[in-house]
């Protein structure tokens, strides 16, 4: 008989990019060589295994954040840390992130997780409601990045080199006396196009950057 935990583990498997990267009822019940029924018996619908892979997601974070070691007192590397690890956990997995990234679990795992965040940041200096708004802030820089990416990653082929070619083309060779300054920056801008990685992480240092300013106010008692 199936067991929630093995319905869960070959449902990551499907969703990573060596298992195909599409979830469904019909294709995991080929992978666990069962009728897909059995998995209602775990699962009231699609929705309710996104919710449990996506509490999964967030329980692989926090073990990968808390294995790194890095001290709560250290604020902007662990809050970078955290976003990385966020980012990288969901993308090992484009067809999950897709679908986990905007949702809600309420999780044991969510709940502490949240928790620890704003905890980082009061520590840091922040009063409390500060605290959460970064907290808010910085979570959904790192999943929108997560979903933008994921997206693109789940295209077919042909449809990801077609993206990659009207970049390089088309504005690559717009006229220079109609967008001078797009043309001024045209070849940062082609580096940075399909480079998701270095952009978050510009991103994130900017809005770390923010973070910190908000911080030494708060301790000035500005």
């Amino acid at each position: 008989m199936l067991s929630r935990e093995a319905i869960l583990e070959a449902a990551m498997r499907l969703c990573s990019p060596e298992g195909g990267g599409v979830l469904t009822f019909s294709r995991l019940g080929k992978e666990l060589g069962a009728d897909p029924t059995a998995v209602y018996r775990h699962f009231r619908d699609k929705d309710d295994l996104v919710l449990a892979l996506t509490a999964m997601l967030i329980e692989e974070a926090e073990a990968q954040v808390d294995r790194a070691a890095l001290s709560h007192d250290q604020w902007r590397e662990w809050l970078t840390a955290t976003a990385r690890t966020v980012r990288a956990v969901h993308l090992a997995r484009p067809a999950l992130a897709v679908l986990a990234a905007n949702r809600t679990t309420a999780s044991p795992a969510e709940t502490e997780s949240v928790e620890e965040i704003i905890g980082v940041l009061h520590r840091a200096g922040l009063p409390p409601v500060e605290a959460a708004e970064c907290y808010r802030m910085l979570l959904d820089l790192t999943l929108a990045f997560v979903q933008s990416t994921a997206a693109f990653l789940i295209l077919e082929p042909e449809v990801q080199a077609k993206d990659d070619a009207a970049w390089a083309v088309k504005y690559g060779l717009l006229p220079a006396e109609q967008f001078p300054l797009l043309q001024a920056g045209s070849a940062r801008l082609t580096e940075l196009f399909r480079n998701d990685d270095e952009v978050f992480e510009l991103v994130l240092e900017t809005f770390l950057d923010g973070v910190g300013l908000k911080i030494e106010r708060a301790r000035s008692g500005g």
